[in-house]
């Protein structure tokens, strides 16, 4: 292209090339995907990082929680303060989502996924008696009681060297001493997740399996060495539904619930394209 020349009215400015040969140059269609790429991770940045924007929305809703709260009118200083906090507490929680504590923290994941389990699902409608009922009704396995079992101890913190002697005593009807135990000597229909809580695993089923009205043991539990007479075994039963009626409630508006989230899940797995 020949340099710009002098005329009598100054410099003239260089002929630009036709619009056609223009947009035949690979310099130019360089320049405009350069263009697009930049306006395209403008806006993917725009919509990854929105601004902070202390709205006047935002100022009116604390404004207000501020003078119900307060009972005054709201002054220059406690909006300065308002505006302060607010933006604390935006910045902070932007940088923890930033540094991912939405995924790594166990509380706060639990917190999110809590409020948006509520926000799909919603508040349940409270159920009536029919509802109740029919709940109950229709899932009895669920509302059974545990195995109850009624049994004396005689505990010694350490096995005893005349164990089988011991227990012969016992059978046949002599007093035999024993430790301190910090919930004694009679155990009057304790459930089985109460003994287990107590004694451990191996001394329900030790308890299980011993006959009715005669001495067994010594058993060994964390605590030490029992043995044990029991007296009484009651099996699992049904649980009169007015003495579990709030249980039921419950359980009723967490079934409602988790078909709620269940039906949002099909759009949720499409959503975030789930691997299988």
């Amino acid at each position: 292209m020949r340099a710009a020349t002098m005329t009598g009215q100054g410099w003239r400015s260089p002929a630009l090339p036709p619009p056609r040969r223009l947009l035949r140059d690979p310099l130019f269609a360089f320049l405009i995907a350069g263009i697009a790429m930049f306006v395209a991770y403008a806006a993917i940045e725009a919509r990854r990082t929105p601004p902070v924007a202390y709205t006047p929305e935002i100022e009116r809703a604390l404004v207000e929680e501020f003078e119900a709260l307060a009972g005054r009118d709201a002054r220059p200083a406690d909006r300065a303060r308002m505006k302060r906090d607010w933006l604390t507490e935006e910045l902070l929680f932007r940088e923890a989502i930033d540094r991912n504590l939405h995924l790594t923290d166990a509380d706060t994941r639990k917190r999110l996924v809590d409020k948006v389990r509520y926000l799909i699902a919603g508040a349940p409608a409270e159920p009536d008696e029919a509802a109740l009922v029919d709940y109950y009704s229709s899932n009895l396995s669920r509302y059974r009681g545990e195995p109850r079992t009624s049994f004396e101890q005689v505990f010694r913190a350490e096995r005893p060297a005349d164990a089988a002697a011991l227990l012969q005593r016992l059978n046949v009807g002599s007093a035999v001493a024993g430790d301190d135990f910090w919930l004694g000597r009679d155990f009057p229909r304790y459930g089985d997740s109460m003994v287990r809580g107590i004694f451990g695993q191996p001394f329900v089923k030790a308890l299980h399996a011993a006959p009715p009205g005669r001495w067994v043991g010594p058993i060994r539990s964390p605590r030490g060495w029992h043995f044990v007479k029991k007296r009484e075994a009651l099996p699992a039963a049904l649980i009169p539904y007015d003495q579990i009626r709030d249980q039921v409630r419950q359980d009723l508006v967490m079934a409602e619930t988790a078909r709620a989230i269940d039906a949002a899940l099909g759009r949720l797995r499409e959503k975030y394209d789930v691997g299988e």
